[in-house]
């Protein structure tokens, strides 16, 4: 697997979402434990591999191999992509961002994580938004005189500037949170 056999429980148990000390157990020689089934299933996906390759009844080819290395490869990319992404330790609700308004920052299709604990506009930012039953991602600006413009970063769109909760209720806008953190993939 190309994994040092000191870091082998570590890997396992990053992969699984359990303790070491369950991990070790797993590999104990004189003693071995079986992992639970869900963590049996985090470990095959994490692996890339089937079950039957896992517990031997299937040997899998040499490019299966190179396959598995490099969906394990791409795994770990992804999972300290997130791990940095998270805020206070939670990634947030993930949403797609539905057009280009908030381009060249967010375009279409990117994954945004949204704080679903923000209900309320909590400082200046980039929220989600259902207006009309549409999800809208926007950045937020209050101005002194307590309006607040629903901003798009693409200049080919037209900002909204509102003056009270009144017209946000004509709209049946809904804050479904702050925009935290987005992952933005593009295709050569």
């Amino acid at each position: 697997m190309g994994i040092p056999a000191d870091k082998m429980v570590s890997h396992v148990a990053g992969i699984t979402r359990r303790a070491a000390q369950s991990v070790r157990r797993w590999f104990d020689a004189s003693e071995p434990g079986l992992p639970d089934l869900e963590s049996f299933a985090r470990l095959c996906a994490g692996l890339g591999c089937s079950a039957d390759e896992i517990i031997g009844a299937l040997r899998p080819h040499a490019d299966d191999q190179a396959h598995c290395t490099q969906l394990i490869q791409v795994a770990n990319c992804i999972q300290a992509i997130t791990d940095s992404l998270a805020h206070h330790g939670q990634l947030g609700t993930p949403m797609q961002v539905p057009g280009d308004e908030m381009a060249p920052h967010l375009k279409a299709g990117d994954l945004v994580f949204v704080d679903p604990t923000v209900t309320q506009l909590a400082g200046n930012g980039i929220y989600a938004f259902t207006c009309n039953g549409s999800l809208l991602i926007r950045r937020v600006e209050r101005r002194v005189d307590r309006s607040i413009v629903l901003k798009c970063d693409n200049k080919a769109y037209q900002d909204y500037e509102w003056t009270g909760a009144t017209a946000a209720a004509r709209r049946s806008v809904k804050i479904l949170g702050k925009v935290r953190s987005a992952i933005s993939a593009q295709v050569f």
